[in-house]
């Protein structure tokens, strides 16, 4: 693609962009409609296939990447997806009805202990951007191992979490909506209620397809304009292209936020972050090099600002702000506020 014109690449961005949006968000409401159906979340191995399936336009942007050897995006569109992520509760949060702002609505134990395993998933990746090369493990990063090991045990300290109540206590003003255990227990979806197990399922892969192929597409069409503008392409994956592959996760949270569910709506991100680190060993694999150990010091920025963010949050649980300033709650504020100067470090830089 890079022999094309600029008008064209863009062209095939904005549309690649649409179509990882629109199947994005209808894999999203595919799978919570089987979930609902066949109780897939109702065990520790459907968590782990409803997070795979949330995070299919990252993937697909990873392989495409991977493909093409252009470490680089991987490595910014993984760990700056997790910053673009997290700053999309801002979103969220100005969205939220009331007096209070979404961190007061929704928080609890259960999602302080959701964003303490969402840091420490950044801080392991974070770590193995030191591993020199040399000492990867048949190219993989050792790290890359860690984190692939530490998500299912993270998810399954998580979802034993869930199941104690006093963990999910919130103020007796709050409204969390829904929880993830009542949530997965529901007898019907909202969506494709009168539609076929089979006809869901058809839906499910026919939209995985269109996101893998847009995903490529997407990551190649990108590469080819950061090249032709002159930007990082690593910077420009980090920022738009994260951006690009967070659009279902911001339909469906705020598709949750507006029917009340804001536990799930911050919890829901929480997962897309902790799995998010997880394709750094498929990358490996595919570059046949330890992917983590090419990071500079613009993906470590990336990863201190990350946790920054989260942390933000996680003390928000914590001690419950309840005064909203421009319909956004302080933690909110400091969120646009971290990620601006992150920002303008990484142009800068």
């Amino acid at each position: 693609m890079h022999n094309l014109s600029l008008i064209f690449l863009l062209l095939i961005f904005a549309v690649s962009g649409i179509l990882v949006w629109v199947a994005g968000t209808t894999i999203a409401k595919a799978t919570d409609s089987l979930d609902c159906r066949f109780k897939i979340g109702d065990a520790l191995g459907g968590l782990i296939i409803l997070g795979v399936a949330g995070s299919l336009p990252e993937i697909a942007i990873v392989y495409g990447a991977a493909v093409n050897g252009h470490i680089s995006v991987i490595i910014g569109n993984l760990i700056g997806g997790i910053a673009i992520q997290t700053l999309v509760i801002v979103i969220f949060d100005f969205a939220t009805k009331g007096k209070r702002p979404l961190s007061y609505m929704a928080g609890s134990i259960a999602l302080f202990f959701e964003t303490v395993f969402a840091i420490a998933m950044v801080s392991l990746a974070l770590l193995g951007t030191y591993v020199p090369a040399k000492d990867a493990i048949f190219s993989v990063n050792p790290f890359s191992l860690v984190i692939l090991a530490a998500w299912p045990i993270g998810l399954f300290f998580i979802y034993e979490a869930h199941k104690v109540r006093r963990f999910n206590k919130v103020s007796d003003d709050a409204n969390p909506g829904r929880l993830h255990d009542e949530y997965r227990s529901s007898e019907k979806s909202s969506f494709y209620i009168n539609k076929s197990n089979a006809y869901v399922i058809l839906i499910l892969l026919l939209a995985a397809l269109i996101t893998l192929i847009a995903g490529v597409a997407l990551e190649e069409s990108g590469t080819a304009i950061a090249n032709h503008m002159g930007i990082n392409s690593g910077i420009f994956a980090a920022t738009f292209l994260a951006l690009i592959a967070s659009l279902p996760e911001i339909s469906t949270g705020l598709e949750a936020v507006f029917i009340g569910d804001n536990h799930l709506a911050i919890s829901d991100i929480w997962g897309g972050n902790t799995f998010m680190l997880v394709p750094f060993f498929l990358a490996d694999l595919l570059v046949g090099k330890p992917v983590l150990s090419y990071a500079d010091n613009s993906d470590r920025l990336l990863a201190f600002v990350s946790i920054a963010m989260m942390g933000v949050y996680a003390v928000a649980f914590l001690v419950k702000l309840r005064r909203r300033y421009f319909k956004l709650g302080l933690d909110s504020i400091l969120q646009i506020c971290l990620y601006t100067v992150a920002i303008v470090a990484l142009f800068y830089y």
